[in-house]
């Protein structure tokens, strides 16, 4: 019992810390805006510092492939050893590049290096954390126990939102814009030190000692996911589309619209996001639970049909201006990506064999993050700016449900759709 609790902090630690340094980041990007992309329209400056988010997500696949290698070769516990490392070097390095002022355009390129660096490191995480802590999961609980990885993902986004807020708050503007943004990303360092900690001391999973025990790791696993396993790689990136889209609407576009859009002063907006993301730290294990009882496929859809449906009535409540309209806005935007955070853990894991689970997993997963996530806000911003309608960046989320609902519809069979998780026969049974 004690290997398994263990195992379930060290999973989840780098969860927080790849959630904690990308939501720094989102929170931060006026600043950083100014700090490397000087420019007399906010939104040109804006638009290149999601440019640069974006830029970590491109790196994400390579990342994927490197880690979800090792991990199917050596073993989950290396990977997750050499992932948290990575991530932590680079979010160090973030708090140490100067800026524009100081070095001029060699400022934006050491901050797009960081950036790339932290992305391979992330494109490792979750790929190799989700089916470490799902292969430790009693069956019947997988889905449960998988969404410790999102819990990992939701406080870092809690944690990082409460030490923006408190630089914020503790820091005066001038000082914010000059060295005050880099505080978030130093504080984040600790983190490293205890998940690299933690990983140092936990077990390789039973389900991957039961393959390098009958000596069948496979030999080149990129390849044989790539020519066996497609099909499910596609279903994987096509339900990403909306997870990645959900969840980069609520952790790194929404702070910047309610401050620069809607008006609302940035500690009030920091709060409410605050409240937010812990409410979806607490739903995220019931809908992971919710799938053990329903299915994958049920509870997915639902999260789905969610984002076409709650979006719109979203943005509309937060056009009222009201802090309680605001963050009945912000709850609607929460339960989607709830779904989502609690249930596709196990749901990825599944449906991929041990031998190439984390490779199959990482790369599709990572395929996803780097078409959509760091896109997202740009996307966004683009749609406000160009149409001048603050209900307009509904309209990609809705879409992008649509989508993956047609995918869920039509990869119903891979995710046992209609049976409960506990009788469905897996791959990595």
């Amino acid at each position: 019992m004690r290997t398994f609790w263990r195992g379930m902090v060290a999973g989840g630690v780098g969860n927080a810390l790849e959630s904690y340094d990308f939501a720094v980041y989102g929170f931060l990007t006026p600043v950083i805006a100014v700090a490397f992309f000087p420019s007399k329209n906010v939104f040109v400056g804006l638009l290149s510092a999601f440019a640069v988010f974006a830029v970590g997500f491109g790196m994400r696949p390579l990342g994927a492939v490197l880690f979800g290698i090792l991990a199917d070769r050596r073993g989950r516990r290396t990977a997750l050893i050499a992932v948290i490392m990575t991530m932590g070097v680079s979010t160090l390095a973030m708090g140490l590049v100067p800026p524009y002022a100081q070095v001029g355009v060699l400022g934006p390129v050491l901050l797009v290096l960081a950036r790339s660096a932290q992305g391979v490191g992330v494109g490792g995480e979750f790929g190799t954390s989700a089916p470490f802590l799902v292969e430790y999961a009693p069956r019947s609980r997988r889905g449960l126990w998988g969404s410790v990885t999102y819990v990992g993902s939701g406080l870092g986004n809690a944690l990082a939102a409460a030490v923006v807020l408190a630089v914020t708050l503790l820091v005066a503007r001038h000082d914010l814009d000059a060295w005050g943004w880099r505080v978030p990303f130093l504080l984040g360092f600790p983190l490293v030190a205890v998940g690299f900690y933690m990983r140092l001391r936990i077990e390789e999973t039973p389900s991957f000692q039961a393959v390098a025990a009958a000596r069948s790791r496979a030999r080149s696993p990129l390849v044989e996911v790539a020519r066996d396993h497609w099909r499910e790689m596609l279903m994987v990136v096509g339900v990403v589309l909306t997870f990645a889209v959900t969840a980069y609407t609520v952790l790194t576009f929404l702070l910047t619209y309610l401050s620069t859009v809607r008006g609302l002063s940035k500690t009030v907006a920091l709060v409410l996001l605050l409240f937010a993301i812990l409410l979806g730290v607490v739903l995220g294990p019931v809908f992971g639970w919710a799938s053990d009882v329903l299915g994958r496929g049920r509870v997915l859809m639902a999260g789905c049909a969610g984002t076409v449906v709650l979006y719109l009535p979203g943005y509309a409540l937060i056009g009222l201006g009201a802090v309680p309209a605001v963050l009945a806005g912000l709850v609607l935007f929460v339960l989607p990506l709830a779904v989502f955070q609690g249930v596709t853990p196990a749901a990825f894991s599944e449906i991929f064999p041990t031998r190439v689970r984390a490779s199959g997993f990482s790369v599709a997963y990572g395929i996803g993050t780097a078409l959509f996530s760091g896109t997202t806000p740009f996307i966004l911003t683009l749609l406000v700016t160009s149409t001048h309608n603050p209900l307009s960046p509904a309209w990609y989320p809705m879409i992008c449900g649509v989508i993956s609902l047609g995918v869920l519809i039509a990869a119903r069979g891979m995710l046992g759709m209609g049976q409960p998780r506990a009788v469905v026969q897996i791959a990595s049974e």
